[in-house]
């Protein structure tokens, strides 16, 4: 009589072999859609509440024009793309006071030695990684930055996080503010939560 392990059964053995496959091809699909691998884009919403926000800051209240870099990662794929999609956007919207919003898209390498200023840097998610440059060019360059990414605050390169959903989640950065000399409106204040 043959051993249990000296038989060969085809069946299932093309079973274990499409098993194998199946589970390689889940782990290969589970990869691709990690966060750092593709660009997350920012919703219609978080943008809206972000320009909203922007009225509150005192020193963007009188200007005809507001100039925001929408700031990315160049390793996550189709970051760019994501990153021109939500300059659009906001470049379609209206600033505080009916003022007319100038998108521009740079990477957070750019943001060192970019020629020219913005008023606002608008910080695509998935940036924690490049938080402290970020937040040294923030200091340096008097900047507020503003993210839908939770993650800004833990990492401290965020001036306002600035959520939408069943309501708007508005987090200010105190200290950070400070130091780019940022100044917002006393109501503004006193209704957001503060780090």
């Amino acid at each position: 009589m043959p051993k249990r392990h000296d038989l060969y059964n085809p069946g299932l053995h093309r079973f274990q072999h499409v098993a194998r496959i199946a589970a390689a091809a889940a782990i290969c699909v589970a990869l691709a859609l990690t966060p750092r691998a593709r660009a997350a884009d920012v919703s219609l919403a978080d943008l809206q509440a972000a320009t909203r926000t922007l009225g509150f800051v005192d020193t963007l209240q009188s200007r005809s024009t507001i100039s925001i870099g929408v700031v990315y990662g160049a390793g996550a794929r189709d970051a760019k793309n994501s990153a021109a999609r939500t300059a659009g956007a906001l470049a379609a919207m209206r600033g505080p006071g009916s003022s007319t919003i100038r998108a521009n898209v740079l990477t957070v390498d750019e943001l060192a030695d970019y020629a020219q200023h913005f008023d606002v840097l608008y910080l695509m998610p998935g940036l924690a990684p490049n938080g402290a440059q970020i937040a040294d060019a923030v200091r340096r360059q008097h900047v507020v930055s503003i993210s839908s990414d939770p993650a800004c605050l833990d990492a401290k390169y965020c001036v306002l996080m600035v959520q939408a959903g069943s309501g708007v989640n508005i987090v200010l950065d105190t200290a950070l503010a400070a130091a780019a000399g940022a100044q917002f409106s006393s109501v503004f204040t006193m209704m957001v939560k503060r780090r």
